[in-house]
């Protein structure tokens, strides 16, 4: 089985010839160290990760140093990892979702990453496409602090905010798996190391309908779906599964989640991606508790298939360079079914 033969066996809760590996975000400082000049795309051959993640372009112009404007009208501010923040709102009121547009999906740019990624990896690696499910489109463009107050003073506001989001994600999702992609990733976060970021109650009644939408959009498009939050998903768990996600990521032990539990539990109904502890032994660790950990969570996780190793969230800029490729080399030592 190639790597993307790999990835999709898990996916479907089967057993492979091995566990397969790879990380939704890498920080190039890490990439860099490990292979000096590689990009993400070199990384992933050379280091034998087993899909690669591709994106929509979207255009930002330089308003001063590491502040920008971006094609949606967000303003978005330089971090010290490789994300930016936006500092400004667009969306205030029902009058501003009806005007407000997406950019085009026909833009000549917009599909350019896709269109490089598949050229080079089509057939051989799994084509991950990053999308969103709403949430994070609602907490961008109205504001964090704001979405979630109206998730209680105004909730149809924040729902009308989620569902132009699916319609805009449905039909980047549709033009991907038609280009080739095969599978969709899900980043919005419902959670964080404190707790849900709402009640369940708000997320069955606002989030819910829009994201099963969204889902079945994408499995009618040939996509599987793995979605990531943080934080403890518990409250929630079930209802991600009956949107129908393929895969759940990243199983956050910083927020109290167990891959044995999730693995007990879920294992039947859902693939399992994680958790070696990107703020644990990758960050202060030495590379032998990297390999314990790695064992341990193969050990747990991959027993009847159904199982993808990564980080508990990204390989971020803290993350030591020797630690991860101590995790890869572990992964391929450890991680074979046969």
């Amino acid at each position: 089985m190639n790597s993307k033969e790999i990835v999709i066996c898990a996916l479907e809760r089967k057993i492979p010839d091995r566990v397969p590996t790879f990380e939704l975000a890498i920080d190039s400082h890490v990439i860099n160290a490990i292979l000096p000049g590689a990009d993400i795309f070199d990384f992933t051959e050379k280091m034998g990760l087993d899909a690669v993640l591709t994106k929509l372009v979207i255009n930002k112009e330089k308003i001063e140093t590491g502040v920008y404007r971006n094609e949606k009208g967000l303003v978005v501010k330089e971090t010290e990892e490789e994300y930016m923040i936006p500092i400004n709102t667009v969306i205030k009121d029902d009058n501003d979702v009806k005007k407000f547009y997406f950019p085009a999906i026909t833009a000549l740019h917009r599909f350019k990453h896709v269109e490089q990624t598949i050229k080079r990896f089509k057939g051989k690696n799994a084509i991950v496409i990053v999308l969103r499910d709403g949430f994070s489109e609602a907490r961008e463009l109205h504001g964090f602090e704001e979405t979630l107050i109206d998730m209680i003073d105004r909730p149809m506001l924040i729902r009308k905010i989620i569902e132009k989001s699916v319609d805009y994600y449905s039909e980047i999702g549709k033009r991907a798996a038609q280009m080739g992609a095969e599978i969709a990733v899900m980043g919005d976060d419902y959670s964080s190391t404190h707790g849900m970021l709402m009640s369940r109650e708000q997320f069955k009644e606002i989030i819910f309908p829009p994201m099963r939408r969204l889902y079945k959009n994408l499995h009618d498009y040939g996509l599987y779906v793995i979605k990531h939050s943080d934080g403890n998903l518990y409250p929630i768990l079930d209802l991600l599964i009956d949107a129908g996600i393929d895969c759940l990521n990243p199983i956050d032990p910083l927020g109290g989640m167990s891959l044995a539990k999730v693995k007990k539990e879920y294992g039947n109904r859902v693939c399992i991606m994680g958790n070696v502890n990107c703020a644990g032994n990758l960050v202060h660790g030495t590379e032998k508790q990297v390999i314990e950990e790695v064992k341990s969570c193969i050990e747990t996780g991959a027993p009847g298939g159904g199982y993808i190793i990564s980080s508990s969230n990204s390989i971020h800029r803290s993350v030591k360079p020797d630690n991860y490729a101590a995790m890869l080399k572990a992964i391929k030592q450890y991680g074979k079914y046969c």
